[in-house]
């Protein structure tokens, strides 16, 4: 196959995957609808149709340094999407081949190049952790890390929102029963993949939680994450998170307010505890953060997390409230020890969810990077968000439009088949009306043949006295002469009536 005829193919393998993405992912999203999940039902928009916040004059200035630096690294089509602890976070795009990312810039070192060289390792440690933990769906996925001037840049897989957007949709700012247990399961299954690679995100809330295009929770932020030291299995330095959605255990004694009435709680008990995180502080956060979900949030709770949890009467409506309840009462047990592991957790909520849903619909196909090339000869704008290694998410200008596009290409490519058929077809009978002219003129020839030989015999031979053998003969060269011109009529008509279909279809 030449190099002409190898791109033909693949650009139509890229629309036929592009079709069929944008039906899955219609698909599942109706599902989603139709179970009553609650999602961001954000728009999909191209980057030149987003518009940019206000921005506070320092937010300005640090946005103007980090577009001029990455402008030097092929990025362009700015947005900015957020601040947290550590930077700023923009939207750009790859001009050279339209994927977009979330950057998150760390600025490093002043405008006179003097490094933070406490703040420099923990970016070095937050990229070594986001490296040991990609390639799963409910983990943000490093791409790319680089330096700039003054900043060091991650390069991280875009994100529609944040599951805090979700929740203050609502005026109860909750979920309802099936939201609550479809993002629990996606944040758990982020967690145990995190905690499998010897890591802790330390520093697990509600903000840090992201809404990628699929519809799933998304762990993300591990500007505190760290590492577990595998002999005790506790992380090297002390929880600096979220107090809200901290372990009892991870509290200062020190603290006069909060951690010293723990720790005497601790002593009441007769169990001893470590201040350092660990699975079980973080399973713990997870509980919280559960609980969160079903009953929103409660700044008591930061006291008082010695004492059991309090459920509402909505909550005891729900269909699943004996078995949600023992996870948070289970993930939240003060005795760290005795706490529900997150694996056991991810297990019933596992069960639920292939009860409500149907698995194998629920992962939208995404678009493969050998094909994604072939896309930009299409007539619409799209941009991809990376998902996993080598897969795309495209984000289009006008949907609407592409599908009449592909919809009619696909239209396009049925007639151009039937007429290829029909031409197939058209030339098969012309080469058996081809292949009769030939018998009939043959059969023509050898009655003639016999016709002289029988001229050619001595007068007394008369046709009485012929061979029985040769009279036959005669008859049956006759017949096949007599029925040729029919079958050859018969063919015609086919033939005609084959061009005139593809007459119609042209």
């Amino acid at each position: 196959m030449n190099k002409i005829s190898q791109n033909l193919v693949g650009y139509q393998e890229a629309k036929y995957n592009l079709a069929l993405h944008l039906q899955k992912r219609k698909k599942v999203k109706e599902m989603y609808r139709m179970k009553g999940v609650q999602m961001l039902d954000k728009p999909e928009l191209v980057i030149s149709d987003i518009q940019e916040p206000k921005l506070k004059p320092y937010q300005a200035s640090i946005y103007q340094t980090m577009k001029s630096e990455l402008s030097k690294k092929g990025y362009s089509d700015f947005r900015f999407l957020g601040q947290g602890v550590q930077g700023l976070v923009l939207l750009a795009k790859d001009s050279k081949t339209n994927m977009r990312y979330a950057i998150k810039g760390v600025q490093v070192r002043d405008p006179q190049g003097n490094l933070d060289e406490d703040l420099n390792n923990r970016v070095k440690q937050e990229v070594e952790i986001l490296k040991k933990c990609r390639d799963s769906p409910y983990v943000v996925s490093l791409i790319d890390q680089f330096e700039g001037q003054q900043f060091s840049y991650l390069v991280l897989t875009e994100c529609q929102g944040t599951l805090t957007q979700i929740l203050e949709r609502n005026q109860n700012k909750r979920l309802n029963e099936i939201s609550a247990i479809k993002y629990a399961n996606d944040i758990a299954q982020g967690l145990y993949y995190i905690h499998s690679k010897s890591c802790l995100v330390n520093d697990l809330k509600m903000d840090n939680i992201l809404i990628d295009y699929h519809g799933n929770a998304v762990v993300s932020d591990f500007g505190l994450a760290d590492n577990l030291i595998n002999k005790s299995g506790y992380a090297m330095n002390q929880y600096m998170g979220n107090f809200l959605y901290q372990a009892p255990e991870c509290f200062d004694p020190a603290d006069p307010f909060i951690g010293k009435v723990y720790h005497d709680e601790y002593q009441k008990l007769g169990v001893s505890v470590r201040q350092q995180p660990s699975n079980r502080s973080e399973a713990c956060s997870l509980g919280y953060l559960i609980y969160t979900l079903v009953q929103g949030i409660d700044f008591s709770l930061a006291q008082n997390k010695h004492k059991p949890l309090k459920y509402d009467g909505e909550f005891q409506n729900f269909v699943y409230h004996k078995q949600l309840k023992y996870i948070i009462d289970g993930l939240t047990n003060f005795v760290p020890k005795d706490r529900m592991p997150i694996k056991e957790a991810l297990i019933i909520l596992k069960g639920i969810i292939s009860f409500e849903f149907q698995l194998d619909e629920m992962l939208i196909e995404t678009i493969d990077g050998n094909i994604q090339q072939f896309t930009r000869s299409l007539k619409n704008e799209i941009e991809f968000v990376k998902d996993l290694s080598n897969k795309f998410y495209p984000i289009i200008k006008n949907e609407q439009t592409l599908n009449q596009e592909l919809k009619e290409d696909r239209e396009k490519r049925q007639y151009e088949a039937k007429i290829e058929e029909l031409q197939k077809t058209n030339l098969q009978q012309q080469q058996r009306i081809n292949e009769q002219e030939k018998t009939i003129k043959d059969l023509l020839t050898k009655l003639q043949q016999y016709q002289n030989q029988l001229m050619n015999r001595p007068q007394i031979m008369t046709m009485p006295t012929l061979k029985m053998k040769d009279k036959q003969h005669v008859i049956e060269i006759q017949e096949k002469k007599d029925e040729l011109p029919k079958e050859k009529n018969q063919l015609q008509i086919q033939k005609i009536s084959f061009q005139q279909k593809l007459i119609k279809i042209l």
